[in-house]
Order: C-alpha cells, then sequence, then structure tokens
C-alpha cells in the first residue's frame, strides 16, 4: 500500500493522476496538490486575452474530476519538500506524508529579471496563467478604445514561444478585423538567433515562414534582443550581434505589451539539496526518475533536458529556454505514470519518453503544425504543413483534447494507434 503525491497545477496533474488510477492497485491512494480548482489549457490562453475564447470554454474543473474518480485533492501551494523524511509542507501549513511524489509541474515566472516591470502592471500583461490572462483581457478591451504602439516579447529564458508566435500573428489578425491595424505599430522582440528558432533549432523552413508573415504583415521584429527597461510609456530594449556582443539599444513607445518571461523552478523545488542540476532543473534518469531520490519523479519543463537524452542545441548568443510541447509533456506523462506503476510492482522501471515534438501555431484564419521527430535537431522527421485547414484542425483539436479530459480519458486507442500509424508513438517499447 501506498500513498502516492501529485503536485501540479491543472492538466498535467490531471492527466498523471488519471493514468495511474488505471495502474495502480486498488489499494494504493493517489493525493493531487495543486493550486488552483481549475486546469486550463495553455495553448488556448492567448486566444482568450484577445476576447476570441472564453475561459470556460478552455478550462477542466478539476475538482468534480477527482471527486469522480475518488481521487483525493488538496488546493494550497507548496511551502517546502523534505525527500528524507518524505514529506511535503503547504503553505497553509498542512504536512502531506508520500511514499512517492510525482512534481507536475514546478516552474514559475522570473518577472524580477525585467527591471521596471513592477512599476507598469497597466501596460504590461502576459498568458502565463488564467488570472494573468483575465487581466490581460481587460487590458485589451480598453487598448481597443485608444489604440497605439504595441509590444510583444519573449525573455531570455522563455520557454513557451508558441504561445508568443501564436499571439503576435492572431493579434494582426483581430485589429485588421477592427480597422484599428493602421493605428497600432506592432513589435516583436525575442532571444532567439532568427524568427522560428523556437527554442529547438528551429523545424524545417520555419525562419522563411515566420519571417515571410511578418513582413507581409508589417510587424516590426528584433531577434537576438531583450527587454532592457520598462515604464509605464516606453519599452527599451538591448539587442546583440551573433558573437553576443551588444550591438545596440533602442527606445520606443508603448501603449500595450505582453511579455512571455523567463521561467525557473520553484523555490521548494531548488532547496532540496541533490535534487536540480547547476540550472535549477530537476535532474532524471532516463525513466524520468530523480537520481539522487528514486522515489521522486519530474514531469514537464522542470525536468532537465539532458534527462531526455537528446542531441544538445547549438549554443546561442542569448539564453533561450527550451519548450516543452504538449505532445511531449503528455509522452512524459505516460512514461512516469508507467514505470511508478513498475516500481510498485517491485519491479525496475523501463519506459522511456520518445522526445518528440509536434504543435500547432495559428495565425486567425490559417496555421502551421510542425512535426519534429525527436524535438531536437538532427532529426528523422522534420516537417511543416501550413494551410486553413490547420486553423480548423487545432480548433477542432483544442475541443476534443477538453471534452476527453472532462470525460476523464487520457489516451483513447485510436489516438495511440494514429500516432503510430505517424509514427509517434508517446512512449518507447519496454525495454528487455
Amino acid at each position: 500500500m501506498a500513498h502516492i503525491v501529485i503536485i501540479g497545477n491543472g492538466i498535467a496533474s490531471l492527466t498523471a493522476a488519471l493514468q495511474l488510477k488505471k495502474l495502480v492497485s486498488d489499494q494504493d491512494w493517489i493525493t493531487v496538490v495543486s493550486e488552483d480548482q481549475y486546469g486550463v489549457l495553455k495553448s488556448s490562453l492567448p486566444s482568450v486575452s484577445m476576447g476570441l475564447r472564453s475561459l470556460k470554454d478552455v478550462r477542466v474543473d478539476l475538482k468534480k474530476l477527482f471527486e469522480k474518480f475518488k481521487i483525493k485533492y488538496l488546493f494550497s501551494s507548496v511551502s517546502s519538500l523534505h525527500p528524507e523524511r518524505q514529506v511535503i509542507i503547504l503553505n497553509n501549513g498542512k504536512r502531506v506524508p508520500f511514499d512517492n511524489l510525482i512534481i507536475a509541474d514546478g516552474m514559475v515566472p522570473a518577472w524580477d529579471h525585467i527591471p521596471g516591470l513592477n512599476k507598469s502592471h497597466n501596460m504590461v500583461h502576459s498568458t502565463m496563467n488564467a488570472d494573468e490572462t483575465m487581466r490581460a483581457e481587460l487590458g485589451f478591451k480598453d487598448f481597443l478604445l485608444s489604440p497605439g504602439p504595441m509590444t510583444i516579447a519573449c525573455a531570455p529564458g522563455s520557454m513557451d514561444y508558441q504561445s508568443a508566435y501564436q499571439y503576435v500573428l492572431n493579434v494582426d489578425h483581430v485589429l485588421r478585423r477592427y480597422r484599428l491595424r493602421d493605428k497600432v505599430p506592432i513589435r516583436f522582440i525575442t532571444p532567439e538567433p532568427f524568427l522560428g528558432h523556437l527554442g529547438i533549432g528551429g523545424i524545417g523552413h520555419s525562419n522563411n515562414l515566420f519571417e515571410k508573415e511578418f513582413r507581409s504583415r508589417q510587424i516590426e521584429f528584433y531577434c537576438n534582443a531583450a527587454i532592457d527597461k520598462i515604464d509605464k510609456t516606453t519599452v527599451q530594449i538591448i539587442y546583440f550581434d551573433r558573437e553576443g556582443a551588444e550591438c545596440g539599444r533602442k527606445k520606443f513607445n508603448s501603449r500595450y505589451g505582453v511579455i512571455w518571461p523567463a521561467m525557473r523552478a520553484a523555490d521548494y523545488i531548488t532547496k532540496v539539496n541533490g535534487l536540480t542540476d547547476k540550472t535549477g532543473l530537476i535532474q532524471t534518469n532516463k525513466f524520468l526518475q530523480s537520481s539522487l531520490y528514486r522515489n521522486i519523479f519530474a514531469i514537464g519543463e522542470v525536468v532537465a533536458q539532458t534527462s531526455l537524452r537528446q542531441a544538445a542545441l547549438e549554443p546561442t548568443p542569448m539564453e533561450t529556454g527550451q519548450p516543452c510541447s504538449d505532445f511531449l509533456r503528455e509522452s512524459m506523462t505516460s512514461t512516469v505514470a508507467g514505470n511508478l506503476a513498475e516500481v510498485l510492482r517491485h519491479r525496475y522501471p523501463c519506459y522511456e519518453p520518445t522526445g518528440n515534438g509536434f504543435f500547432m501555431i495559428n495565425y486567425g484564419e490559417r496555421g502551421a503544425a510542425f512535426l519534429a521527430v525527436p524535438q531536437n535537431p538532427p532529426r528523422n522527421i522534420d516537417r511543416i504543413i501550413e494551410g486553413r485547414f490547420v486553423h480548423i484542425m487545432q480548433r477542432t483539436m483544442e475541443r476534443y483534447h477538453l471534452s476527453r479530459l472532462r470525460a476523464g480519458v487520457t489516451e483513447p486507442i485510436f489516438e495511440r494507434l494514429i500516432f503510430r500509424l505517424m509514427k509517434m508513438p508517446r512512449i518507447k517499447q519496454k525495454a528487455a
């Protein structure tokens, strides 16, 4: 009889809990620790921030599902983790003992890396979570009444380029629809060495694809650049050459801004000796099991990329955080659920994530699907598919994904078969 605790905000913790519920015995019990009662599909939040979607359409009621499947839950944030004593302490003072622990989240935005940001909340927004997105939506409605220059930026160390590109291309579409684009100069700031790098060295012709889209839409862009300072009406950027040497600064007015900040592991993770590497991310073996604490597993961006056994990316002049697509996150979730079930049966873990990447970026009326097998180059499959049908496919896939989660279904058989036919299984076969 084992007590499994899952720490995670939203869909990642829900998926892990539902998969484990099917794999472990009835004598084992699962507790989920989450800050919020609702899980949201983060890839849909840029659309919510522009009023294109409603928040209730892209979220899942975790409490309702946990009660349906008899999974214990605690809605609170984590204050500290003590692996030696096998206990976590919540911010409400409650102590939660565990036999096995899954960290399915653990990343927090590093807003303090951008000088002046705390003084300009009326101008700068984000879509990092539901609360920030709702504030961004209110700010965008006010912006439409009094339009002006707009700044969209990824900070060095950001891990969500997919959302940033989706936002900038969609907001251009929305402003044209409202006949306001002529009043809104748009600037895109990114630490990537070139457009379409996406934190993974680019996919196919992604550089040409995004340069073409940005130039045809008159979106001004700065690569190898970062925001140096922000106040209520202006943004100052600093940009670098290919060798990483500063080559200029610019300052321009901004009426509205959306920023994807750098991400860092939560304090309760970095304060545990031996849990993380020098970058502050959790170091695991190929089974996503902590290298030091074998009863701790990890999922998502908080896992050090070296743990996925992928080829190292070429160094970039500025720090580009490596993203974790929804497909890769689900791959890691299935891996951890399978391996923990093996451990509870007193067997060795034997599943590995495939490390493949698949995601879609919506342009407004069109879109592009990106397929990378594996996610880091060199790849076996490196492909981009464009067209209006991708826009329709993304909306359809989002609705399908949410509907199956609301039904408590994590991976239907036909979905598994489809990805196998695409030569993109979520997890590697059992080791011999």
